[in-house]
């Protein structure tokens, strides 16, 4: 193929949700914020959301886990398109799907949320004293008592002082989230010649003098296997859901916006577009830029839909036609962009 890169930019709406809790406390799931105090999901939530959303479509081609990798790059398409690392093995590669932050766009208030959380309550079968597993034991050094967190297994009763294993019996413990609505964008690259191929260093010598004479490339599968699981990560794209603490909870994440280039050169370009003010509305100056600035890679493709009346300000489409530009693709919604894309590896 002569493409090399796909990059995909939207944004996503929501509503009341915290999409990916920081640290926070033993009773308060804060959202987490960066420096000026807006909402944002990790890069990493993003490419779990991704990887389940492939998953679930597809459930027999993963054969690992992230933190157990196979390396398997010809059967396991987590291997293959999120990369691993293999310390024992001396084994890495570069993951070929790279996902940025989702960065909230809009200042809101913060919600919060009473919830109730199922907690382990044990008694101890020596004394019968209850205790709970997440402060197993009290310790006194220096005139102080602190408590030592121990979780499962087996536990000290702080009355008797006996050992015992947990037998988990469960309660319920007031606790507290932080939930905001909020508009939220994000980017997701493809670098469509790393599927499927591995680079193997030529390294000759031994010890201090080692070095490396050229690099090879191991292919493990054709082109047809490569554009069909392209178009199961661009499927994915579209039907992102499983962010961090969204296991039981529901919030839309399918894009709102979204643009879509192809290109025949590797690069983050398009990433940079569909910023928006605290106030919800795209910054059509640098979408106009960015897009122009992109289209002057030879043969670059970019495809954009959008929801009509999602946003306070309809001028997303609009701006793109200023343009004029036989290159771009508008499309009536972000899932026919999508569909058109993944028409292209047929």
């Amino acid at each position: 193929m002569d493409e090399k890169a796909i990059v995909a930019t939207w944004l996503f709406k929501t509503d009341l949700a915290n999409m990916n809790a920081g640290e926070g406390t033993t009773n308060l799931k804060e959202l987490k914020t960066y420096k000026n105090g807006l909402p944002y999901i990790s890069g990493q939530s993003v490419r779990h959301a991704l990887r389940k959303a492939i998953q679930r479509e597809n459930p027999t081609v993963i054969k690992c886990t992230p933190e157990f990798p196979c390396g398997n790059i010809k059967d396991c398409w987590l291997c293959d398109m999120f990369g691993y690392l293999l310390p024992g093995e001396g084994a890495k590669r570069w993951s070929p799907i790279k996902a940025s932050p989702a960065m909230g766009q809009v200042r809101n208030s913060i919600t919060t949320d009473l919830i109730l959380r199922l907690v382990h309550d044990i008694e101890c079968p020596n004394c019968k004293e209850t205790i709970n597993p997440y402060w197993a034991r009290e310790k006194t050094a220096g005139g102080t008592t602190v408590k030592e967190i121990k979780k499962g297994g087996n536990l000290t009763c702080p009355k008797c002082n006996k050992n015992f294993k947990a037998p988990y019996a469960i309660r319920q413990a007031i606790a507290y989230k932080q939930l905001t609505e909020n508009i939220y964008r994000v980017s997701i690259a493809i670098d469509i010649n790393a599927l499927g191929r591995e680079e193997i260093p030529n390294i000759e010598g031994e010890g201090e003098s080692a070095k490396i004479n050229g690099i090879n490339y191991r292919e493990y599968y054709d082109d047809t296997e490569r554009k069909k699981r392209l178009r199961a990560i661009l499927n994915a794209i579209g039907n992102m859901s499983d962010f961090a603490s969204q296991s039981r909870e529901m919030s839309n994440a399918s894009p709102d916006a979204i643009l879509i280039s192809v290109q025949k050169q590797y690069n983050h370009r398009v990433s940079s577009a569909l910023k928006m003010d605290e106030n919800g509305v795209i910054d059509t100056e640098s979408l106009k830029g960015v897009v122009i600035d992109a289209l002057e890679i030879p043969d670059t493709k970019i495809y954009a839909g959008v929801v009509q009346g999602m946003f306070k300000d309809e001028s997303f489409l609009k701006t793109l036609k200023e343009i004029k530009d036989p290159h771009i693709k508008l499309c009536n919604t972000p899932a026919k962009a999508i569909k058109e894309v993944i028409g292209l590896f047929d």
